[in-house]
């Protein structure tokens, strides 16, 4: 008598077909944080020149009110370019590390069918 006949095998879950492969749970993984940040920083970058804008109208011609606006604005849309090129480089990364491009950006949510 084995000490395998004794307890059985264990079968991986339907839907996985290789579960030896550590490398999509580390693609997927990191496409969720990527996507998951690149929202926030969207949001964050949107309400900002809202405010931005609202401050703005709201100055009443104070010219240090109206530079304080213009330098949010200003700071909004410098970093809406660093998401957008962070945007890149995870693609670029994606394309050299698992040869495809879309591997850090796409997000898989396993818990929808």
């Amino acid at each position: 008598m084995s000490f395998l006949s004794t307890f059985g095998t264990i079968d991986p879950p339907s839907g996985i077909s290789d579960v030896t492969d550590t490398s999509a749970g580390l693609i997927n993984f990191l496409s969720n944080i990527i996507t998951l940040l690149f929202t926030l920083s969207g949001l964050f970058v949107f309400i900002n020149l809202i405010l931005a804008g609202y401050l703005y109208l709201s100055a009443g011609g104070d010219p240090q009110k109206i530079a304080q606006a213009g330098n949010k604005i200003l700071f909004s849309i410098i970093g809406l370019i660093i998401v957008v090129a962070s945007f890149i480089i995870a693609a670029l990364l994606g394309q050299v590390i698992f040869k495809d491009p879309m591997a850090l950006i796409k997000p898989k949510f396993f818990f929808i069918n």
